[in-house]
């Protein structure tokens, strides 16, 4: 019998900002952590990231100084090679010439290449594109967040149902979360309770076009926005043009939160989500949501929210937040880190039991 391969987690995430994906990562494997035997995975990590004393029974491997993303298809890769090894990685990208197993969110890059134009954009994209096909024509299971990405990479790239496995995002991490209210000292032109807020990155899926134009026909309102630049982003909102609206840049998670608690809903307009983990940060803290009906948010959300269409700006946000919703907590319980590493720790092991 050949010797088997060990499986080690890509590290590189914890070069990045905790957001999105990496959130992701991060809450999964502090939760497998939890439940899995001593040294029975490792992860490995570059040289100048230190996350010592973060993890109990996952082993941690310092190993290249390569920076960027290009250490996982060099340091990481070169690793790999040497330990008889395949790597899980969590956020889309895979060593192209030794692909593992791979989380892959969503296929964005390929379904909407028109969104990046800019010169960064479209290397991302291409980049992006590159690793879905070498994910898709490999052998290696492939682990998405919804059904919803799990059909689209079924139809887009051909791979076989059965390669899939959805495991999808939790929203606990919220209860961590501090709430900061230094944020209306701040900006004391956002009152408590008098605004409706939104955020997220600033690319164009996430459609904070329609926040501006809703805010437009309803000036009596206050909107409130959050959200960080991304360099793939190719189109540029104007703020200005609303008088009604307060874009107020990123923020950290205890401000996010507190803008969140006190706001009188959550607008989530996104044209395009793999899963979207911002509507259930808000309805974990009672906060109405009102909801794009796109993509995979129906198949999340259920009927805890109150759904808009994201192309339609004629819309009066004070009726909306009066409509009735369904079962809030039934929607909270399908989902957590804890039941989703469970998962991730079975799928491994029935990966590594056939390796």
């Amino acid at each position: 019998m050949g010797r088997k391969y060990k499986y080690v987690f890509d590290g590189q995430v914890y070069a990045q900002r905790l957001t999105g994906q990496y959130r992701y990562a991060d809450e999964i494997l502090m939760e497998l952590d939890k439940i899995i035997s001593k040294d029975e995975f490792e992860i490995i990590v570059p040289y100048y990231v230190n996350i010592d004393g973060k993890f109990k029974n996952i082993k941690v491997i310092y190993y290249g100084n390569v920076r960027g993303l290009l250490w996982t298809q060099t340091s990481l890769l070169c690793y790999l090679l040497k330990n008889h090894a395949i790597s899980i990685g969590f956020c889309n990208i895979t060593p192209l010439l030794r692909p593992g197993v791979t989380v892959v969110h969503d296929i964005g890059y390929k379904v909407l290449r028109d969104h990046y134009k800019n010169l960064y954009g479209r290397l991302s994209s291409m980049w992006h594109r590159l690793n879905y096909w070498v994910i898709a024509r490999s052998k290696m299971p492939i682990i998405t967040v919804s059904n919803f990405s799990k059909k689209q990479i079924t139809e887009v790239y051909k791979v076989e149902p059965d390669r899939i496995s959805v495991i999808g995002n939790g929203w606990q991490h919220y209860e961590r979360i501090k709430e900061d209210n230094n944020i209306f000292d701040r900006y004391a032109d956002i009152r408590p309770h008098e605004y409706y807020f939104a955020m997220g990155s600033l690319e164009e899926r996430k459609n904070f076009k329609w926040i501006l134009e809703v805010a437009k026909r309803n000036p009596e309102s206050m909107f409130v926005i959050a959200g960080g630049k991304v360099k793939n982003a190719t189109h540029e909102l104007d703020f200005s043009i609303a008088s009604n609206v307060k874009f107020v840049g990123y923020v950290e998670d205890g401000m996010a939160k507190s803008l969140m608690m006190n706001c009188k809903a959550f607008l989530f307009p996104s044209t395009f989500e793999g899963f979207g983990i911002p509507p259930l940060e808000a309805l974990s803290v009672g906060v109405k949501v009102i909801c794009s009906n796109a993509a995979c948010l129906p198949e999340i959300c259920k009927d805890a929210v109150v759904y808009i269409d994201p192309e339609n700006y004629d819309v009066d946000l004070d009726k909306c937040i009066k409509k009735g919703i369904g079962n809030t907590d039934g929607v909270l319980e399908r989902y957590s880190w804890q039941t989703s590493a469970l998962l991730f720790k079975n799928l491994l092991n029935h990966i590594r039991s056939k390796s």
